[in-house]
């Protein structure tokens, strides 16, 4: 009896499972082995931890100590004691009480004078061995150095008072014991410090041994020892060996877990494997069992998980039976077949007897004039001589078809000729095609754009068709051109990039439209537009057709257009430029008369000069107000006006313009008068300084221009549709007016209605273009309505936002903490201009100034000098070393660390975008521009001086 064979399953299971047992196994005591090795070394490197935290910590608290002090040591009042002896006593005690400099409970200070003598103490109550006495007075007193000592006689610690680099005095601390110094520092593990004999100075665990006894007397054979030198003295790490061991075992447990769901893991991954091989091949054998006894009552498996193999398995023998039946077709399928063709098929005997003819043939036969046997004729003469041949048949509609015929032998099985079989190909529509394409080919090359087709499935993706216009513009005739590439026409200008773009659209078969730089036959060149166009052929991009067109004039036109568009742009920065430059050069000496002006202002005066003075104060206003406009108007030229966008209380802001016209008009006879209408806002978001910018220029305009009647101001704030704020104001005057024909201009650059009004009222005819240029800038417009000789009204409308009325209350300091006035301060003023560093000094004659004329002078001084500047007020444009280098190496240091964060406040005469920008860059922490007021200038020195002071008490 034949043996039951095992099943496939089983045979998996036998076979596989000691194996993949032992690799667990394996891997296993590798893991273990390596977690043993870390566990270790981790505690090793545990221990070493505690070690270097241990001497870290004695060296902080050594040096640390010794340099707090070294500087109580230069402190004044130690310094003081040992040379006013009659005072001392005032003030030294007290200050000796105050000294607390580490975190033991019990520390002894103690001062002595050079001889030796204990000056005053503070808890002093210790003997010293006389050997560690004399040490430290031989060294400090002696020698005038600092000395440290930790020993089992305790902590010792003293540094040198010195007067002019020599000792005259010594400060001196004193803990009796290194174990009240590291008691309250956190350790990693227990830590040991002993000196040379093994006397145990400090323990973090006394329980387990204590200070003050010999570590010969510990039992370290249960304890892993790690030991490093400090000094004299040796550190210790102690941990017990059972730790690690213990740490060990922890991950032995999680390991074996693991190992145990491995297993339990691979037994289940090697059933279901079993049992996945055997499902599928008893399937694969049912469809087998079912195909080849044509059975329909066997179901066909449909496993939804089947292995490649086993599908190609099934698929081969898919193909045989298909086959199979495929030779035992029958005589009515092969019928089928012939019916099924394209072409018509005629198979004739030796005597030209039809045998066989498909329905194709028949068919087109009933359309003929022939019947079929003329046909036949006709094709058998035809191809009497040839095997293929194309005739022409007329249809009984007079159509013509142009049918191509060929013949083919018939052979029997022995290779014998047993007849002749004729198949007719229909070209009528591949010749009505062939006459279509003639007529486009000709069109195409007729055109007057250069056209070019390259077939890019082909190596070097080579042209196969130019046009008549593309040998007109390159000059290539068509031999010369088709089968090569483009690559010819491009040279050593052509951009590399521009051809690298062609080639990424190509290699992703997308259109492109560029501009290259090609040369013609001759070499001359040309700047070629390409419009790449590609060609699908069943799904796929098989060529491309690129029309060309010489735009070489017209990239000359853009070229000059570029050149003359670029040498505006230099000659607009030129002029920025300048106008920076020129505003700094007269702002400079306006800042020195207004400054001087301010002096007198500060000074006794009768009333003639008061009168005179004030004069002088509006004339400078009235220069500094022109100088403004013309920046103003440079700015907004140039493009680096900038409008802000911050909350501003409206109702103040028209409140003081109307205090600040007020007094203007009384002084004329005016009456003025502001309506407001601000349905219920108080604080709203946008430019204030903008806002009252156009404001007063028009008001400004209204007082001058008027010299009887009123003024009257309406402002009306409305809410768009879009939530935005719309501001409506409009100032009105029974002044000169404006005639109709002057309206239209008013508005420009540099104009007044006449040179009439120049010279009488003066003026830059800035004011307006400007206003109409802010209003722009801010979402808005301007505009005018005026009568000659009865007055203006002028107009403007601003958008603005809503803004939450406690911003305003938030953004207004209250007086309470505004800086106060600070003491006596020491300012260095770097300054090249003689006048304003006399102005300056006179306006800061509350503090102690010193100047210099260059940022290297100020370095230099800041270095030499030995008392410490408290601000430092920093001119930017300056010979030899500007203000912003200076700034930056003072930051760095070089002028030394006390200076590296002291207040430096820029004071300049630009006023070009970007100016405060560059003085917070370079690092200075405020700006002021010239001409300024005292007032400004007192009130910025007072408020980093007492900023800097609670900084410091703060700290």
């Amino acid at each position: 009896m034949q043996q039951q064979r095992p099943r496939l399953r089983k045979l998996l299971l036998s076979s596989m499972l000691p194996r993949l047992i032992a690799l667990v196994l394996f891997a296993s005591l590798v893991l273990f082995a390596i977690s043993f090795h870390f566990a270790v070394s981790q505690a090793d490197q545990l221990q070493q931890q505690s070690v270097d935290g241990l001497e870290q910590d004695l060296t902080f608290i050594v040096n640390d100590t010794t340099r707090q002090l070294a500087d109580l040591a230069a402190n004044d009042i130690i310094i003081n004691s040992l040379v006013d002896v009659q005072q001392r006593d005032n003030y030294l005690p007290m200050f000796f009480r105050s000294l607390n400099l580490t975190q033991a409970k019990v520390v002894e200070f103690a001062l002595f004078d050079f001889a030796g003598s204990k000056v005053i103490d503070k808890n002093w109550d210790t003997v010293l061995p006389d050997t560690l006495d004399t040490a430290w007075r031989q060294q400090t007193l002696g020698s005038s150095l600092p000395y440290s000592s930790v020993s089992q006689y305790g902590v010792l610690i003293s540094v040198p008072v010195l007067l002019g680099g020599v000792a005259e005095g010594a400060l001196v601390m004193y803990v009796d014991s290194l174990q009240s110094l590291l008691a309250p520092y956190p350790r990693l593990t227990n830590q040991l410090v002993t000196d040379v004999d093994g006397f145990v100075l400090f323990s973090s665990q006394p329980n387990l041994i204590s200070p003050n006894s010999q570590m010969s007397e510990f039992d370290d054979g249960a304890y892993s020892l790690k030991q490093t030198n400090w000094r004299a003295l040796t550190l210790y790490s102690v941990k017990p060996t059972i730790t690690a061991y213990q740490e060990v075992a922890w991950i032995s447990l999680v390991l074996l877990m693991m190992i145990i769901g491995f297993v339990f893991i691979i037994l289940h991954m090697l059933k279901v494997t079993g049992a996945l091989a055997e499902s599928t091949l008893s399937a694969l054998y049912q469809d087998i069992k079912g195909k080849l006894s044509n059975n329909p009552n066997i179901p066909r498996s449909n496993t939804q998980i089947e292995a490649q193999e086993l599908a190609d398995i099934r698929e081969a023998f898919e193909k045989l039976i298909w086959d199979l039946s495929e030779v035992s077709l029958s005589n009515e399928q092969f019928s089928n077949v012939l019916e099924s063709m394209g072409d018509m098929l005629i198979v004739v005997d030796k005597s030209d007897n039809i045998i066989v003819s498909n329905k194709r043939f028949e068919h087109f036969c009933e359309n003929q004039k022939e019947t079929n046997t003329d046909v036949l004729q006709r094709v058998t003469q035809a191809l009497s001589s040839n095997t293929e041949s194309e005739l022409t048949h007329t249809s009984i509609s007079d159509e013509k078809r142009y049918i191509r015929w060929t013949k083919t032998s018939l052979l029997d099985a022995n290779g014998s000729i047993r007849g002749t079989i004729y198949v007719g190909s229909d070209e009528t529509e591949r010749r009505s095609l062939e006459s279509n394409i003639k007529i486009l080919s000709h069109a195409i090359d007729e055109a007057t754009v250069s056209i070019i087709i390259s077939d890019i499935t082909k190596p070097g993706q080579p042209i196969i068709y130019v046009n008549s216009a593309f040998e007109e513009l390159t000059g290539y005739p068509k031999e010369e051109i088709i089968g090569y590439n483009c690559r010819a026409m491009q040279g050593q200008k052509t951009d590399v990039l521009n051809i690298d773009e062609v080639r990424k659209a190509i290699a992703k078969r997308e259109p492109i439209e560029i501009t290259l730089l090609n040369y013609k036959k001759s070499g001359e060149s040309f700047y070629n537009r390409l419009n790449l166009t590609p060609v699908t052929i069943d799904g796929e991009v098989t060529h491309y057709i690129g029309f060309q067109q010489d735009v070489t004039q017209q990239r000359q036109t853009e070229q000059y257009l570029k050149e003359a568009r670029e040498k505006a742009e230099e000659s607009a920065r030129l002029k920025s430029s300048f106008l920076a430059s020129m505003s700094h050069e007269i702002r400079t000496p306006i800042h020195g008369i207004s400054g001087v002006l301010q002096l007198l202002e500060a000074s006794e005066l009768d009333s003639e000069q008061q009168h005179y003075l004030s004069l002088a104060s509006f004339s400078i206003q009235s220069l500094l107000h022109i100088v403004n406009d013309i920046l103003d108007f440079s700015k907004i030229e140039a493009g680096q006006l900038q409008i802000e966008h911050s909350p501003f209380d409206i109702v103040t802001s028209l409140e003081n313009i109307q205090s600040q016209y007020a007094i203007m008009c009384q002084e004329k006879g005016l009456d003025l008068h502001f309506h407001f209408d601000l349905q219920g806002f108080h604080t709203v978001l946008g430019d204030e300084v903008r806002f009252r910018q156009v404001l007063t220029n028009l008001l400004g305009n209204a007082v001058k221009f008027t010299e009887q009647g009123h003024i009257e101001v309406q402002t009306a704030l409305s809410t768009n549709s879009d939530g935005k704020l719309m501001l409506r104001c409009s100032v009105t005057d029974t002044g000169i007016g404006i005639a109709k024909e002057n309206q239209n201009s008013i508005f420009e650059v540099f104009t007044q209605e006449d040179l009439s009004t120049t010279r009488k009222f003066g003026g830059t005819g800035l004011g307006l273009s400007i206003s109409k240029q802010l209003c722009e800038l801010m979402g808005g417009s301007i505009s005018l309505s005026s009568e000659k000789g009865k007055g203006s009204t002028f107009s403007f409308e601003i958008m603005l936002d809503e803004a939450d009325d406690q911003l305003g209350y938030l953004n207004a300091e209250p007086v309470s903490k505004r800086p106060q006035k600070s003491k006596k301060q020491k300012v260095l003023i770097v300054e090249d201009n003689d006048i304003n560093q006399i102005i300056v000094k006179q306006h800061l004659s509350a503090h102690t100034t010193l100047s210099a004329k260059s940022g290297r002078e100020a370095i230099d001084a800041l270095v030499r000098m030995k008392p410490t500047f408290d601000i430092i007020l920093m001119d930017c444009q300056m010979p030899e070393m500007d203000g912003f280098e200076a700034t930056e190496r003072i930051r760095r240091g070089e002028a030394g660390e006390r200076y590296v964060n002291v207040p430096i406040i820029a004071l300049t005469a630009n006023a070009m975008k970007g100016d405060r920008e560059r003085c917070e860059q370079a690092g200075m922490d405020d700006y002021l521009s010239k001409p300024f007021e005292v007032n400004d200038l007192v009130d910025k020195v007072d408020y980093w001086a007492n900023k800097t002071a609670a900084e410091k008490s703060s700290s």
